[in-house]
């Protein structure tokens, strides 16, 4: 069994989904009489859920999410995927959890802004075929990372389905490692297996109801003011956002200003915007991000990017699973990241962009947000 310390902030449905289990497995492993009561150092027994790897068709496709699990000294590496099995060139969201369970410290040291890294390989052993940070520009920056116990880094990106140079794969297994590029951990990975299906036939009827063909997915982003240059009032939030405890700052990626996170450092900040969309619809999300470090500071935060989806009387109707949650963000200097919704619930007709900034009391540092990007894809 591995143990998590509470941190400012936590929940114990979100400790659940960080650890791939339940809220009514943690209350009674732990004899909580409130689940909705947890205390701050609060220290609970985690299940251990790993699973041996599989390769080939022995891969159970039953269920939808995959989730592979593998310890590495003191850290524990958690693996997912959206799906066990996706249709050709559905968008494949991966996530990577490293987890300090041990009762210590764990100081990990990195030689640029790289953090993490993942892997396709045609088969378990194989050359691969894409690689995230492929093409990709880090800071040549040393810098380190301290775990504490029961601390996580959360990390996800969306793959295409497209090899490296560009040429969508067929159908086959698929095998996925997820790295830490730390000094002493970079050749280590913890892996799993997808299926990417054929496409299926459709079998003829004596009299077939030919199907409409299907608007163009228009190439725009359906964002107001974006960049946020577009500010006439520093004490309000930028034209078109919605939002609380900003700031208006000009250390922008492009242009003259970008939204700050945490005009109060150690309260709660919010950043959000709705739009319409259409349901059925598959929606990209990008945008870059970086913490702004001050002089003998301590940057102790979560930024949680979400999408939330209303029907069109404004009533909530669902959100885009997994969100994506940020821990280790580059120290001055912007990064970009990326989420995809997935296929739009039936009924939706807005979706809501919310990035919000969870600061523990003892964080002095913000987060800046510039050149947000959101547009339908499929």
């Amino acid at each position: 069994m591995a143990t998590y310390t509470v941190q400012t902030g936590d929940t114990l449905f979100q400790i659940a989904q960080r650890f791939g289990t339940t809220v009514e497995r943690l209350t009674q492993l732990n004899n909580l009489t409130n689940p909705d009561v947890i205390n701050v150092g609060q220290v609970l027994t985690i299940p251990e859920t790993a699973t041996a790897g599989v390769t080939g068709t022995e891969v159970d496709l039953s269920g939808t999410e995959q989730n592979e699990t593998r310890r590495v000294r003191g850290l524990l590496y958690r693996l997912i995927t959206n799906r066990r099995e996706y249709a050709r060139g559905e968008p494949v969201i991966i996530t990577l959890v490293k987890t300090n369970v041990t009762n210590r410290n764990i100081t990990l040291r990195y030689r640029t802004a790289q953090r993490f890294d993942f892997v396709v390989r045609r088969g378990p052993g194989q050359a691969e075929i894409w690689r995230w940070s492929r093409g990709r520009f880090f800071a040549q920056v040393v810098s380190t990372v301290i775990l504490r116990p029961g601390e996580s880094q959360t990390f996800r990106v969306t793959w295409d389905q497209r090899s490296d140079r560009g040429q969508l794969v067929p159908p086959s297994f698929y095998t996925i490692e997820g790295y830490n590029v730390a000094e002493g951990y970079a050749g280590e990975a913890v892996s799993t297996v997808i299926r990417i299906r054929p496409a299926v036939t459709p079998t003829p009827t004596p009299t077939p109801t030919p199907l409409p063909t299907p608007t163009p997915c228009p190439d725009v982003n359906v964002l107001v003011n974006p960049g946020f240059e577009t500010w006439p009032n520093p004490a309000a939030p930028p034209t078109g956002w919605s939002g609380s405890n900003l700031f208006r700052t000009t250390l922008s990626r492009r242009g003259s200003f970008a939204a700050g996170l945490g005009a109060v450092s150690s309260q709660r900040a919010v950043l959000s915007q709705r739009v319409n969309i259409e349901p059925g619809r598959i929606y990209e999300l990008t945008w870059w991000a970086r913490e702004n470090v001050r002089p003998g500071a301590v940057g102790r935060f979560i930024l949680f990017v979400e999408i939330f989806y209303f029907n069109i009387a404004g009533n909530f109707v669902g959100r885009t699973e997994p969100r994506f949650s940020q821990e280790n963000i580059p120290e001055n200097i912007y990064q970009r990241y990326q989420l995809s919704t997935g296929r739009v619930p039936a009924g939706a007709r807005i979706a809501e962009i919310r990035f919000t900034f969870e600061p523990s009391s003892a964080n002095n540092n913000t987060v800046k947000i510039d050149d947000v990007d959101f547009r339908c894809r499929f």
